[in-house]
């Protein structure tokens, strides 16, 4: 017979007592047997029934349990065994995941410790510059040297990259060098001016002090490593009028094909249209002054050049790595020691998903042309620009500023 609850027990004890029909239970009685204790005892009939359903009540009642008791916990060790189960599925998972975490520790370790680490120079603290904690900033140097470690060169393209994590932005502001502004310590000049004077950390607080944005870090690279790293990529995708193309060519046959020691024809282009550049020629193209707006145009081409290296990065840089560290990386330099570049490096998986945008600092509306000491350059409204970069580089939101 199937074990039942004890809880149902007084039910049955009460139908067998005849409760259920209405019948009032008998008592029981003791009856004394007269004839001694060996002589049988007869109970009436009406007595022998009342001690019947007893009988039947004390046997159905063995088959009775409660499911509180130990011989109900067969169905808690099988839910046992599907918790541990479960608890060495996501063990397995936590120790995958701390390897992969480990070994993109140790190629990232290795792949950073080619950039050329420099320790941090004096700067100049100016208060009350835009900081906020959900905006990431450093400033992009490009240089016309050929090797960092032997010049300083002049600085080609300043560009602010900004890593925004509530509006999943990186942000490309690209610094007019033409800009007049005041450079700490040095009187005024042009923008560019300020990297020949006192480096990285000049520039640095000569932009912070100008356009009132706090800048810590850099990450300054020659023109060979720009080369490097674009071949390395297996070059990017852009498209050029005939008239920029004849521009590229030029640069290529009187500038950058002698300073690489080649031939000065090499890699010249027949014409414009979707073409695939390989270094050099990205190089050449980023390079343009006299072909549309000059400068302005100019540092177009270069966010579009980094565009389009960022775009390759997300599907080549794994088997393009060995070749990225080993020839381009030591044309790099910065102020970030290893691990600050390994925290910028974790950030590096979740930027794949952040939308892009570049504008030009000072934009447009914001600059008048002059000319100062025989020099053409851009005054500029600091204030306006300032508000700029409020709204788009340290926006807490895409909807509201």
């Amino acid at each position: 017979m199937a074990k039942r609850s004890r809880s149902e027990l007084p039910r049955l004890r009460s139908n067998l007592s005849g409760s259920s029909t209405g019948q009032t239970p008998r008592s029981r009685k003791r009856y004394d047997n007269p004839f001694g204790d060996t002589a049988p005892i007869v109970m009436p009939q009406e007595f022998r029934s009342d001690f019947e359903r007893e009988q039947e009540i004390d046997r159905i009642s063995s088959h009775y349990t409660d499911y509180d008791t130990p011989q109900a916990a067969a169905p808690r060790r099988r839910t046992r065994r599907r918790t541990s189960g479960f608890i060495r599925l996501l063990r397995g998972l936590c120790a995958a995941a701390a390897l992969v975490f480990l070994l993109y520790s140790a190629a990232s370790l290795w792949f950073l410790s080619h950039v050329q680490r420099l320790p941090r120079g004096e700067r100049t603290v100016i208060s009350g510059t835009l900081d906020r904690l959900y905006v990431r900033t450093v400033l992009l140097i490009g240089t016309d040297s050929r090797d960092l470690a032997q010049e300083r060169g002049r600085s080609d393209s300043m560009i602010l990259l900004t890593l925004n994590s509530r509006t999943r932005e990186i942000g490309m502001h690209s610094l007019l060098r033409d800009a007049w502004v005041e450079i700490p310590g040095n009187g005024e000049g042009r923008l560019n001016a300020a990297y020949s004077i006192g480096g990285a950390e000049l520039l640095m607080d000569t932009i912070e002090q100008n356009y009132n944005v706090s800048i810590d870090d850099y990450l300054c690279m020659d023109f060979v490593g720009f080369v490097r790293v674009i071949d390395a990529l297996g070059g990017v995708e852009l498209t050029l009028s005939n008239e920029e193309a004849q521009a590229v060519n030029g640069i290529l046959s009187y500038e950058l094909n002698t300073l690489l020691g080649e031939d000065e024809n090499a890699d010249l282009l027949p014409a414009g249209g979707a073409l695939q550049l390989d270094g050099k020629q990205a190089l050449a193209y980023a390079s343009i002054r006299y072909v549309g707006n000059a400068d302005f145009e100019r540092t177009s081409r270069q966010r579009e050049v980094i565009t389009a290296l960022t775009e390759r990065v997300k599907t080549h840089a794994l088997t393009a790595a060995p070749q990225l560290a080993q020839e381009a990386l030591p044309h790099f330099s910065t102020n970030m020691n290893l691990a600050e570049l390994y925290l910028l490096s974790l950030r590096v998986p979740f930027l794949i998903g952040y939308d892009t945008h570049g504008q030009q600092i000072p934009a447009d509306g914001t600059w008048t042309a002059d000319t100062i000491d025989g020099q053409s350059v851009l005054l500029v409204d600091f204030d306006a620009n300032e508000r700029l970069l409020l709204e788009t580089a340290y926006a807490a939101s895409k909807e509201t500023p």
